[in-house]
Order: structure tokens, then C-alpha cells, then sequence
């Protein structure tokens, strides 16, 4: 149970630390919960205020039970201090004309109100609960939520058909002020001696059957409810569960549920308490509406890089320098910042949860490693995954910039599909993939060749995409590929090279690469300003990977009216150029030269063509200096 151990450790750690934060820590046997309307009442329990809660302060920190913390499908289930209308408002009947709901809400509100009593005449009470048990007591409530406007009613004395804040009168949740002149808090849901006096009153009345804790070792109260609304998109997910008796759960392997685990209340809740908090706190969503949620923490509450999302290594609006030295010395300093919060004995995890259905939630991916393994493994992956990118400053003037493109951008260009300015991919696809890539990166393994071999295709295939759209694949895919080529090749030892032309190599796809950066060049430069018509290097750029020297022999007809626009000297400069290419060719026959070409041949092409484009600013740049 290491998911267990951590996410306890995270709870006994970092209790009470950061609690004025938007999301704080709940304490045991409380949830955090969206309350729609806030009665204020004074010390003795009269009504004072009622007032609708704006949406962006609706979080409210309520005392829960176990059954209630879990209740759904209708069972009766009252919170202890703030719930529902139909549970804390003792004349909510009269109003109703639904003689079913009618009859359901007396239930509630003799339970709730029960429950209340008896909190508020224990050892364990506290003035503000004793006030309101007080106000509450009288079965008032709707009658005070009318003369302060909040409610609406029909001609006959009966609910209006309305809403408050989205929600029916029924399901209102309602939240108190207490002015006591005693404490300083008057909000209850913000008072810590509150909150410690309903935590002990709760543990020590629990009646529920005792055994030994699977996580503690020791006689404690078992729990048989577990806490659900971890991932807030899917709340009535469930992590831990047992109340599927019919076969599907324990698959013949065990009676009933106590035989396969016991774990405490206690424990249950500092577990999804820490795991709710840090779903809410720093939780990454992949994907929209059938999503997958990854968290990345440490128990101490030390801050990790997100494996998930963009490096930021250049948040200086003073560097200019993009080259890939300056990125990989940006990435050092970045990591090394991390690396000193961390002690040697420091550990971060990562973890994948899922709602398989709308009952249940699973653990899709656990990673646990020591922190200094994590940041160097992060920064591999960084130095060895990177390449030029397309950009624009403030002026909306072009610029490379050399970044590691996040996972969300791998697999919408490995296996998405254009849709206006955007490329998008199914989220089934994202969450899978997305969890493949960080498995690789977490635990050092080889880029999957499939996930290579697709961003190839997609960068061979230009046409399918607007110009921008365009050059994003073909980054991303020259940062996979090289990634995955110099791990196969090298083995991961020594630095991986420099993004530049290597003229030294002779690999047939590398060459074929280079060849078609110079077809796609020379046509290019004999355009008139503003022609935005395509290459035809680009409009065959299909059919020459896959036929490379078939193709070339085309391309070459081809560039013979373009040849005829050059100058002298440039005609003779590109001529020349295509002459050393193919002279680096192998002896190889004709018919192994026209198979298929390797993923490489768009490295080639790539620094073949930003050669080009460089030699063409510096001489520009030349010119205008003289």
C-alpha cells in the first residue's frame, strides 16, 4: 500500500500549514463542500441575515460523518452542522406539494436534527453548535429565508419552480455565521476550535466494528464508507469500496470485503483527504471531457517541476539567445534551483487516477523515487528531447527558439487531426499516450518507436496542414527523433549533438533529407514577393519518403525552370550543392536507394534547410552593413 503510505505521510506533514490557502487541508472528518446560501445568527441563536454566497467564496469546510460523506442514491445521511435544506429546515414540509418528498424531508430533518442534539449537550459542544441547534430547533428556517427574499413561493403557499446559484431549494446547501461575542471567528466553517471539537466528539462516539488496520497495525474503528469527490469532474467516484456484493468485486477470491482489507476511519480519512488536497491543489487534467488526472508531490510539501507541463526555462524577457547551448545551461540552472529544497532523503511521486466508471475511481499509473532520480531524470529527458520551434515576439516578428515539447503537444501531433488553427486528438488517445511518455521519462526508458514513427508520417505529409500547424509536427517530431536515435545509437552516454548540418553524414536518409531542403529552397527564392503558393519538394514530400529516388528524379526535371530565374552564382552555388549530396551516397544499387526512407531523412531536411535560411540572413545582414 505505498499510495497509502505517502498519502498518509502527506496528512500528518502538512496539517495545519498553509490552512488560509483558497484550497487548505481538510482535518479528519470534514469535506470541503459548495454552499449556496449563508444565515447569520446571534449568539443565542437568532435569526440575524440570510444572503445567497457568491460563487468564487462558496467553498465551505463541513463536519462530515462517514456515512455521510459517502451517502448517495437517496439514503439518509445527515451532515452534523450545515447540509442540505431539506435536511436542516424543520418546516421545509409545509411548502412542499410532493407528498413523496414531503414525507423524505420529516426523515431528514428528524435524523439531522438528532444528530445535532446530541452533539450540541456533549463535553465535546461547542457555543456556536449549541446557537445553532438552538436556531435551528424552533423549524423556522424557510419561513426566514422568505422575509430575507430568498425563497419564492406560488399562489397556493408552495415552492416556486426556482434555483439558488443552480441549485433546486432542495439541495441548497447552507452555511453559518455565528456572532458569540466570544470567538474571534464568527464564520464556522473558519473556526479552528470548531473544527478540533467536532474531530474529538466524532472519534469518540464512533460505534462501528473494531479490527486491525491494514496501514496502522492496530485495533482502530473499521471503515465501511469510504469518502468519494477526490476528482471533483467525477464525484461520486470512489477509490475504496466494497459495496458490490454480487461476485463482480472479489471474483471468488473472498467472502465478503473484510477479507481482502480493513482500513480505519482515521486512516481512510487523512488518505483522501491528502489526496483530495492535492488533487484540488495540483492536479494536471488530460483531457476535456473523458479525462485523467496526474499528481506530482512531495509528502513534506516541497514544490516539484510538473513532468507534465512546459519547462519555462526562458522567462526572461531579456534573453535572446535560443541556441541550444543556452537552452541546455538554462535547464542546469532551472533544476538546480529544484534540486536545493530537496534532502537526500527526499522522495516524489507521481500518481494517475481515473474514474473507470461513475462509481469508481482507479490508480492508472504509481510512481515513487527518490527526489535527486526524479529532477535528473526530468532534465535527461529535456536535454536529450528538444528542437527548434517556431516563434514570435511582441512585434509578431519570427524567431527559433530551442524547447522540449510537453507531452499534450507529442501526442496531438503523433496522432491528431487539424481542426482550424488548432490540432487535436481524442482524449482517449491523450490520456494513454500522455501516460506512456511519462512512464518513459520517470523511469528512463526508450521513447516508444510507434509514437516515432507517427510524428514521421505527420511530418511527411505537410499539405495536411496550414503553415504553422506545419512546422509545430516537424519540430516536434525532429525532437522525438533525435531523442530516440541517439539512445539507440549512443545508448544514452555522453551529450547528445548539436542541432547543426552534419556534412560528415552519409546515411542514405539523411542525404535524401538534405536533397529535398534544397529542392524546397531553390524553388522558394525565385517566388515573387507574397506568392504563398507550395513547393513542389512539399507537394511530393508524400510520395519521396516512400519512394525516395523515384521522386528525386522528378524534382529534379522539375528544378530546371527555377534554375533558369537564378542568378549566375546562385545557380551555380545550388548546383554544386546537389552535386556534393549526391556524391556522399554509398555504393548502393538503384533499387536500394528508392526504399522506403528512415525517420532521420527530417533531420536532415530540417537543418539542411535552417543552413540555408542562416547562410541567406548573414548575407542580408552583410549587405545591409555595407
Amino acid at each position: 500500500m505505498s499510495w497509502m503510505s505517502q498519502l498518509y505521510k502527506t496528512y500528518e506533514r502538512n496539517i495545519g500549514k498553509r490552512q488560509q490557502d483558497d484550497v487548505p487541508l481538510t482535518p479528519v472528518a470534514h469535506m470541503n463542500a459548495k454552499a449556496q446560501v449563508e444565515i447569520t445568527l446571534s449568539g443565542d441563536g437568532e435569526f440575524l441575515s440570510a444572503a445567497v454566497v457568491d460563487k468564487e467564496d462558496s467553498t465551505t469546510l463541513i463536519p462530515v460523518t462517514e456515512a455521510s460523506a459517502g451517502r448517495a442514491g437517496g439514503k439518509v445521511a445527515p451532515h452534523p452542522l450545515c447540509d442540505t435544506l431539506s435536511y436542516i429546515a424543520g418546516d421545509f414540509f409545509e411548502y412542499c406539494d410532493d407528498e413523496k418528498l414531503k414525507k423524505g424531508v420529516k426523515e431528514k430533518f428528524k435524523a439531522f436534527v438528532n444528530n445535532l442534539r446530541t452533539w450540541a449537550e456533549s463535553e465535546d459542544s461547542h457555543p456556536k453548535v449549541k446557537a445553532i441547534y438552538h436556531y435551528l430547533s424552533k423549524e423556522k428556517t424557510i419561513s426566514d429565508l422568505m422575509k430575507a427574499g430568498l425563497i419564492e413561493l406560488t399562489a397556493e403557499g408552495k415552492f416556486e419552480n426556482k434555483k439558488i446559484s443552480g441549485q433546486p431549494y432542495e439541495k441548497v446547501i447552507v452555511r453559518f455565521r455565528v456572532f458569540d461575542g466570544i470567538q474571534e471567528e464568527d464564520c464556522t466553517w473558519k473556526d479552528f476550535s470548531l473544527i478540533e471539537s467536532y474531530t474529538k466528539y466524532y472519534l469518540k462516539g464512533q460505534q462501528g466494528k473494531k479490527d486491525i488496520c491494514y496501514y496502522t497495525g492496530e485495533e482502530r474503528t473499521i471503515s465501511t464508507n469510504h469518502p468519494k469527490g477526490v476528482v471533483a469532474s467525477d464525484y461520486g467516484a470512489k477509490l475504496v469500496s466494497t459495496n458490490d456484493d454480487r461476485g463482480y468485486t472479489f471474483r471468488g477470491r473472498f467472502q465478503d470485503a473484510r477479507q481482502s482489507y480493513a482500513l480505519s476511519f482515521e486512516a481512510s480519512q487523512k488518505i483522501h483527504s491528502a489526496l483530495t488536497w492535492l488533487v484540488k491543489r495540483q492536479g494536471e487534467y488530460v483531457g476535456t471531457q473523458d479525462s485523467r488526472i496526474f499528481v506530482c508531490w512531495n509528502p513534506d510539501g516541497k514544490k516539484p517541476p510538473d513532468p507534465l507541463a512546459e519547462l519555462g526555462l526562458f522567462d526572461d524577457e531579456e534573453e535572446d539567445d535560443y541556441t541550444e547551448i543556452s537552452y541546455r545551461k538554462q535547464l542546469r540552472k532551472t533544476f538546480w534551483g529544484y534540486q536545493k529544497q530537496f534532502e537526500e532523503t527526499d522522495s516524489i511521486i507521481v500518481m494517475g487516477l481515473e474514474a473507470a466508471t461513475t462509481g469508481r475511481l482507479s490508480v492508472t499509473y504509481y510512481h515513487e523515487q527518490a527526489a535527486a532520480d526524479f529532477l535528473e531524470r526530468i532534465f535527461y529527458w529535456g536535454r536529450t528531447c528538444n528542437w527548434q520551434y517556431l516563434k514570435f515576439n511582441e512585434k509578431k516578428q519570427p524567431y527559433y527558439a530551442v524547447e522540449t515539447p510537453i507531452f499534450r503537444r507529442i501526442v496531438e501531433c503523433a496522432f491528431g487531426r487539424e481542426n482550424g488553427n488548432f490540432i487535436e486528438a481524442s482524449d482517449k488517445v491523450l490520456k494513454e499516450h500522455t501516460q506512456r511518455l511519462l512512464k518513459c521519462m520517470l523511469e528512463n526508458q526508450p521513447v516508444p518507436y510507434d509514437i516515432v514513427h507517427a510524428l514521421a508520417i505527420r511530418a511527411s505529409t505537410p499539405m495536411a496542414y496550414t503553415r504553422g500547424n506545419r512546422e509545430r509536427v516537424l519540430s516536434t517530431a525532429c525532437a522525438l527523433i533525435s531523442k530516440y536515435y541517439y539512445e539507440k545509437n549512443k545508448q544514452g552516454q555522453g551529450e547528445k549533438e548539436e542541432m547543426k548540418l552534419d556534412l560528415e553524414n552519409h546515411d542514405r536518409s539523411y542525404l535524401f533529407g538534405r536533397l529535398l531542403a534544397v529542392c524546397e529552397k531553390v524553388e522558394r527564392i525565385t517566388y515573387d514577393r507574397g506568392e504563398s503558393r507550395e513547393p513542389n519538394a512539399i507537394r511530393l514530400q508524400s510520395a519521396f519518403v516512400n519512394h525516395p529516388m523515384q521522386s528525386w528524379k522528378v524534382l529534379d526535371g522539375l528544378l530546371i525552370p527555377y534554375f533558369q530565374k537564378l542568378r549566375p552564382g546562385s545557380r551555380e552555388y545550388y548546383k554544386g550543392l546537389i552535386a556534393d549530396i549526391v556524391t556522399s551516397f554509398q555504393d548502393e544499387d538503384a533499387m536500394a536507394l528508392n526504399q522506403e526512407l528512415k525517420e532521420t531523412y527530417l533531420l536532415g531536411y530540417y537543418l539542411q534547410r535552417a543552413e540555408l535560411n542562416k547562410k541567406k540572413e548573414e548575407k542580408e545582414e552583410e549587405q545591409e552593413n555595407e
